[in-house]
Formats: C-alpha cells, structure tokens, sequence
C-alpha cells in the first residue's frame, strides 16, 4: 500500500509541478493542463457540434450589429491574441454562454429580453471574462487532474475499485459548473470591459432584474450563468459597486445606454418556440416542414430539439421514447446495422405497415446499469428518410407501459390538416408611445391579445401600471404567419 502512495504522489507531481500557468487577468499562478493552442482546438470541434445542434439564427443585420458590438469590447480584453466569434443561435432559451478559445454564442431568447445596447455589452462582456480569465480551461484541467487522481487509486485500492463508477459522476458534476468566484469575476471583467468600451453598465444590474423576475413570475430555469451561483440581490449590488468605480477610472462624460438603437435592431425577431420546427397541442405533436405528427400518452413530458425528440414519464423518467432520424438512406439497411450494432438480445423482429408507411418493429432485451429492460424500436420509411421511435422501458414496468410507449409509433403519420400546418408565430414589434400612458393602456390601443400583457410588461422591465411618456419606443408582441 505504501508503495501505491508513493506512486501516487510520483504522478501528481510530475503532473502538477510544471503544469501551473499564469492567469492574464490576475496575473497569479493556478493549475493548467492544457495549452493555449489546446484550447482553441477544444473550442474549434466544440464550435462545430453546437453549430450542428443549433440552427443558426439569422434575421436582417441583427448578426452584424451583435458583431458590431463584440468588437467594440475586444479592444479591452486581456487576451487579444484569440480570434473571437460572436453567434445568434436560433432557440428560445434565454441563454448566453462560451466556450474555450473566443467563441462566444447568446440566443434570440436572452436578446428578446434585452432593452439596450448596454444590457447586450454587458452579456457579452461577461461571456468575454470567462474566455479571458480561462475558466473553462481551468474546469477541464481540474477534469483531467481528478480523472489521473482516480485511475491511480483505482489502481492502488481494490476497496476503491466498487465505488469507482459513483466517483466518476460525482467528479464530472462537480466539475461541470464554473465556480462561485468565477461567476463573479465573469461579471467583474464584464462591467470592466464594457465599460472601458463606453458603455453604462447600471444597466446590467436592471438586465439581472428582470431574469430574477422572469425566474419568479414564469418559474423558469434560468442558466448556470445567471441563476446557479451568487444570487441575484448581491450579483446586482455587486455590478452596482464595480459600475462606479470603473466610471471614476474612465472619466467619461456620458456613457452609452443605446436603447432606440438596440430595440431597432431586434424589431422583428422570434419570440418563443418557432412552430415551424414542431409544436405540441395537448398531447399532439405536429411538424409543419417535415409534415409528421403523432400522439404521446396525455401527462408525459416531450422535449424538441434540432436532432431529437425526448418524450418521458415524469413519475419514471427511466420510461423514454426516442425519435430520431436515421442516417441510412434505405429502411432494411437501417433495421439490420441497428441488429447488428447495438447492444441485447433479439427477441423478435417484424415487418409492418404503419398508416400506410412501411415499417419494422423491433423488440430487444438488455441491461443498463445492471437494471433489465426491454426496448421496442419502430423504423418507418416516411418520405424518403428514416424515423427511428426507440422506446425503453424496464422490463417490471412493461406490461403497465407498454401500449403508452407504442403510441408515438403507432399514431405516426402525415400532417395533412392545413390548420396545424398554417400556424402563427410570435413577434417582438417595436412600437412609439402614441401619448404618455400606462403599459396597460397603451397595449390596449395596439389591440395586444392579454395573454401577453405579463410577457410583454416583463421582457420590457416594466409593470402593466407603469407610465411610459410619450414618443418612448418599446415593445410588445403580435403573432402571424411565418413562411414555410
């Protein structure tokens, strides 16, 4: 045993010892693994996967003018050297993010929600600092470390060995989330870096007000970068503090708020889920481009995204139903390389027809986690392409789920009806104060339907009871038909 330890420290230290580098935002030493040239090629592969995840939003010049924007920032980085890319991704989430090596990504969710060109510097410059001060990095390293670190007491402890699989998933979530500290210095380099750039960064504590409302009011999950870490109240008290003191630094005489310039730019954009790309209507799912639609069993959950869908039983979230498109081109090519490559044993395999479709029902056993189940797998030929319904349900639970988890399959067919194809979506419209009135009643003269009257008072930063003087651009929200 001894020796294993000494082992262990052997390794640490050749590891640790010349693995530390210098922070070009604090300038002290901290643990690093991977070099700089290993962080951008991390970021570029990364790039790629979030691209093909993603649509890509484009709408007029709003890719530009985020452009536009990030540049007036990249003047005041630490890190100039890095060749930095800012994205619109085309989702709904209010979310903005980045990943190692400059790239930097907010979505038409989180800008639908900004009011100023301030609010958007300020998002960016906080994506900026974690690129800067290498959080990312830093997370991956202390991966790396704690994956070595685990290998070799794997080695050096049979006791170890039977918890080995729990160890490594407590040892990837803990690592998953940039830290407290990080979180803070994100938004500290955020304010610096806006504010050097111009800009009025009181308005980031207003933009911080309204995600706590958002989380609140329409309990909503707001992203690790908002809503894990510091709260809101201190988070915004703190960007208070750091606002004045960079503005003494600076010695502006003004600084840029840029509101009408901002709301210009976004009059237009999407707001909410884009129906062209599927949507649910009670327990009906339709599909306006691809023209598909079928049912799922009535209080089960369905998630959409650009290359799945998930539905799942909340009482049993280990009850899911895949829907994914095969890469095949030929539906007997798909059914034998799924035989042949997945893991279980075949129980039975049969050739159907599915609302005229042609179709193969598949059914295997196999363990996850050492836990038995049975998945039941659909491929039908629809259209020239090849939709895959995997369902996976333990094997105690079959005879209770088995006909829910057929449903998506069996219900699988062509969007004929021109009301679910035709649909609306909605639209951020930027409008004038036509007098100096109330939200509310300046909502009823646009003729806004009151669904929205929260939404629009919230993505405002205002309540319904608020005045708005005259001549005042904001927004509302107004649906109509998108083309197909």
């Amino acid at each position: 045993m001894k020796r294993a330890i000494i082992f262990i420290i052997a390794i640490f230290s050749l590891i640790i010892l010349p693995s530390c580098a210098t922070n070009p935002v604090t300038g002290k030493k901290e643990l690093m693994l991977i070099s700089e040239k290993e962080e951008i090629s991390i970021g570029k592969k990364a790039d790629k996967e979030i691209k093909k995840e993603y649509r890509l939003y484009r709408y007029d010049d709003l890719n530009a003018y985020i452009n536009e924007v990030g540049k007036k920032l990249l003047k005041y980085v630490h890190r100039k050297n890095l060749k930095y890319s800012f994205t619109i991704l085309d989702s709904p989430v209010v979310n903005a993010f980045s990943i190692p090596g400059g790239y930097v990504y907010v979505t038409r969710g989180i800008l639908a929600y900004m009011n100023n060109e301030a609010q958007l510097a300020a998002v960016l410059g906080h994506e900026l600092g974690h690129i800067n001060a290498r959080h990312a990095a830093n997370m991956i390293s202390k991966q790396i470390l704690f994956n070595i670190g685990l290998a070799t007491a794997y080695v050096a402890s049979k006791d170890f060995r039977k918890y080995a699989g729990i160890a490594v998933v407590g040892g990837n979530l803990l690592f998953l989330k940039f830290s407290r500290n990080d979180e803070y210095q994100a938004d500290s380099l955020g304010v610096q870096y806006a504010t050097e750039a111009g800009y009025d960064t009181y308005e980031m504590a207003k933009f911080f007000k309204i995600l706590d409302r958002l989380e609140k009011e329409q309990h909503f999950h707001l992203p690790e970068w908002f809503a894990t870490h510091p709260s809101p109240p201190h988070r915004i008290k703190k960007v208070k503090i750091l606002t004045a003191e960079w503005q003494k630094k600076v010695h502006y005489k003004k600084f840029i708020v840029g509101k009408e310039r901002y709301l210009r730019h976004i009059d237009g954009i999407l707001f909410g889920k884009d129906k062209r790309y599927g949507y649910v209507d009670g327990n009906n799912y339709y599909h306006p481009m691809m023209r598909f639609t079928f049912k799922f069993p009535k209080g089960w959950k369905l998630v959409d995204t650009n290359s799945y869908i998930l539905i799942y039983y909340p009482k049993y979230k280990a009850i899911q139903i895949l829907i994914t498109i095969s890469n095949e081109k030929y539906l007997h090519k798909a059914v034998e390389n799924f035989i042949a490559k997945t893991p279980g044993r075949l129980i039975y395999m049969r050739n159907i027809t599915i609302n005229g479709f042609p179709a193969f029902e598949i059914m295997k056993y196999a363990k996850f986690e050492g836990n038995p189940y049975n998945i039941k797998t659909y491929f039908i030929d629809f259209e020239n392409k090849i939709f895959v319904i995997n369902a996976k349900v333990p094997l105690t639970l079959l005879p209770i789920y088995n006909k829910k988890i057929s449903m998506p399959a069996e219900t699988f067919k062509k969007l004929k009806d021109p009301k679910k194809i035709y649909v609306k979506n909605t639209y951020v419209k930027v409008v004038k104060a036509y007098k100096t009135e109330t939200l509310k009643e300046l909502l009823e003269y646009y003729h806004v339907k009151k669904k929205y009257y929260k939404k629009i008072a919230l993505i405002n930063g205002l309540y319904l009871k608020d005045r708005i003087k005259k001549g005042v651009l904001f927004k509302i929200l107004i649906e109509k038909q998108p083309k197909l």
